[in-house]
């Protein structure tokens, strides 16, 4: 545990609500619900009264990513619920999606591209943005006015079809402008149906951006996350079920709003950033500041994302998973491959390095493993002269493996599985084992990639340990490795510990500036500070070593700091922006409660366009699968207004939302307008869905 945190448990309890005496199953008139935030390194849970917003109880525990139902599990029980009957709302966010497409471990998809040029999209070198390597372009597809340009080739998709549908586990058709005619889509889909039942997504549906690529690459990664999505939503529902909790569940958006759990199902994508974004919404929740920017420290990642006016800020341009840009709207995060559980690493100058993979803290591991500890501390009885970098990794398996069954061939890959399934070993104890000389000799990236293998080593939670500001684990073990490391690179130990802490604090410093100064409109700014002037200016506003120049940047903005070790760093990051710092109470689950936080939004758009024939025009208007014609732009325009008001109210009403509020905005987009409705209200509650 952090040194702010003053309980030990997993349990923190709030204490307002127990001067009060409110507590699950005493207070029959109050109403609870539950967040849970499922992390890459933690999930978190939150039980809070309805009414009041106040947390009554918070959990966090380490996520079982070979089981996630499990984690789940235990962190309902740390929130010791007396009455699950009295729990009337459950909101779930996860990086699951992100993390997912990430780790490699999203289904293959077969693309279906209908009027797409494939001369053009190769030329420009568009194909790894498709997100998948299973695509084929086929005649088909429409015109701006949605005249269509050529013949669907159904001949030609179903011999596709037949020849990858045992290499694939679903299906994604985009045609090119089908926002505004997505008849080849239809027809493609029938076409996939009479061949196979896997799930298959229709680009229209998701998206009314007329960007093809993009369009193409959000339908390809949906049909890669439905599988995924199912099974975390199944292990979800069976860990409520596991604690009698029979309440409506909801999932967070990439925007932060929620939806149910059906459409989750059904829209996987629509989930990518909802871990940042579930953390944006509880700091907003918990600070009650309507302009600030918010920094959440994690064990994988740093999040940040801009407050203004109340709201989370949204990019229209499109979610952005690694290298894919997508068509969903997301809140505007900034994420830094930063936390509390990033690698450290040293050069062969001992130049030391933050980032940017995950790896299992030293401390964590030998608190866990006794001989873990002993390995390290027995470092010890070694000559300084021997001490080897390989002494201070160790490397695990998520979970026991069988070779043969999970298919795994390589002779040298087998050896090293049955060595790791008697528990963790040193990287120095697996070669001498193997009789090998080098780490690459065994060639075991593709096993880190398929997630078989975790690695353990020096992290900042270990410094953090050191230097008292952390006692969860094995602080002796976190000493010692760091003696080691020190003794092999020639660093001072103190120095080392203070350095490193302080370079991560600057490069948050830096995400931040170039996030903030990113806010302001049209701007072109570059994605990291570049040039020798512009580092140099960047380092002396941090450093202010030059005796002569003094360079200094501030926040017009002040920070929130969100999660567990923001009282240390993000703190340190205000304090160099010069700006006022905010730590919220309940800092460390802010995510979980910002999964029940949110508003249930739905939002619905008509396109309106111009058609011409034989001298004559029409006013067209396409929304949710029906189009219409209008002689005047009035009546066009009228309609469209009507037509998408409604269905975001019913779209809200129907996901869960009580009395949801409807604006309506217009945006001209080239030849074409864009009627948004957006209907937001806050989440029913059980009794009011009638269960």
């Amino acid at each position: 545990m952090l040194k702010q945190d003053k309980m030990k448990t997993n349990q923190t309890f709030d204490p307002g609500a127990a001067r009060r005496g409110v507590h699950p199953g005493k207070d029959k008139q109050v109403n609870y619900v539950v967040g849970i935030d499922t992390g890459g390194t933690y999930t978190d849970g939150v039980l809070m009264d309805y009414s009041s917003r106040e947390v009554i109880a918070s959990g966090k525990t380490l996520t079982t990513r070979e089981d996630l139902a499990s984690g789940v599990i235990s962190v309902l029980r740390s929130l010791n619920i007396k009455d699950p009957s009295r729990i009337k709302l459950v909101g779930i966010s996860s990086t699951l999606a992100t993390n997912s497409v990430a780790e490699g471990k999203a289904r293959e998809v077969g693309l279906i591209l209908l009027g797409y040029d494939r001369e053009l999209i190769s030329s420009f070198g568009l194909e790894e943005k498709l997100s998948t390597p299973y695509f084929e372009f086929f005649s088909g597809g429409h015109t701006s006015g949605g005249q269509e340009q050529a013949p669907p080739d159904i001949e030609g998709i179903t011999a596709w079809v037949k020849e990858n549908k045992d290499r694939v586990d679903a299906f994604a058709i985009s045609s090119y402008f089908s926002p505004l005619n997505p008849a080849h889509e239809e027809s493609a889909f029938k076409a996939v149906r009479r061949i196979c039942d896997h799930p298959v997504v229709l680009g229209h549906q998701l998206s009314t951006q007329l960007d093809s690529v993009k369009r193409a690459a959000t339908a390809s990664l949906n049909a890669s996350l439905v599988a995924v999505m199912h099974e975390f939503i199944e292990a979800v529902k069976s860990s409520l079920k596991n604690q009698n909790i029979n309440a409506p569940l909801m999932i967070v958006k990439g925007d932060g709003s929620l939806m149910p759990y059906t459409e989750a199902m059904e829209k996987p994508v629509e989930t990518v950033m909802s871990g940042p974004a579930a953390s944006a919404i509880g700091g907003l929740f918990f600070s009650g500041r309507k302009n600030a920017l918010m920094i959440d420290v994690g064990g994988t990642t740093t999040d940040m994302a801009f407050i203004e006016e109340g709201q989370v800020t949204v990019s229209d341009s499109g979610a952005r998973v690694g290298e894919i840009e997508t068509a969903v709207r997301a809140a505007r995060i900034r994420t830094a491959c930063v936390g509390c559980d990033s690698r450290i690493t040293f050069d062969r100058g001992g130049r030391v390095y933050v980032g940017p993979d995950r790896v299992v803290p030293l401390c964590r591991l030998a608190d866990k493993y006794p001989h873990v500890r002993e390995s390290i501390m027995s470092l010890d009885l070694k000559e300084k002269n021997y001490w080897k970098p390989s002494d201070l990794e160790f490397w695990l398996l998520y979970k026991q493996v069988d070779p043969e069954e999970a298919g795994i061939r390589d002779t040298k890959h087998v050896q090293l599985i049955n060595i790791l399934n008697n528990g963790p070993a040193c990287v120095s104890e697996i070669l001498d084992k193997m009789g090998l000389h080098h780490v690459v000799q065994l060639k075991a990236n593709v096993l880190f990639r398929q997630g078989v293998i975790e690695q353990a080593t020096l992290t900042p939670t270990d410094l953090l340990h050191i230097n008292g500001q952390m006692d969860a684990w094995d602080a002796d073990c976190a000493r010692q490795a760091v003696k080691c490391a020190c003794g092999i690179f020639g660093r001072d130990r103190k120095t080392f510990v203070e350095l490193t802490l302080d370079q991560i604090v600057a490069m948050m410093v830096e995400e931040a500036v170039v996030f903030l100064a990113g806010q302001s409109e049209n701007s072109d700014l570059p994605d990291a500070v570049d040039g020798n002037w512009g580092r140099w200016l960047f380092d002396e506003s941090i450093k202010g070593k030059n005796p002569h120049l003094a360079v200094s940047i501030s926040s017009r903005a002040p920070v929130i700091g969100i999660g567990a070790p923001a009282g240390i760093f993000v703190k340190k990051v205000a304090e160099i922006l010069k700006t006022p710092f905010v730590l919220p109470d309940h800092a460390h689950v802010a995510n979980a409660a910002g999964a029940v936080a949110g508003s249930v939004v739905s939002e619905k758009e008509a396109i309106l366009y111009t058609t011409e024939s034989e001298g004559s025009h029409a006013y067209v208007v396409r929304i949710a699968d029906e189009t219409s014609s209008f002689k005047e732009y009035e009546d066009a325009i009228a309609h469209a207004r009507r037509k998408a008001a409604r269905l975001a109210r019913e779209g809200a009403e129907s996901a869960g939302a009580s009395d949801p509020q409807v604006k309506v905005a217009v945006k001209t987009e080239g030849d074409l307008e864009r009627i948004r409705a957006r209907a937001v209200g806050n989440p029913r509650l059980a009794e009011q869905f009638g269960e």
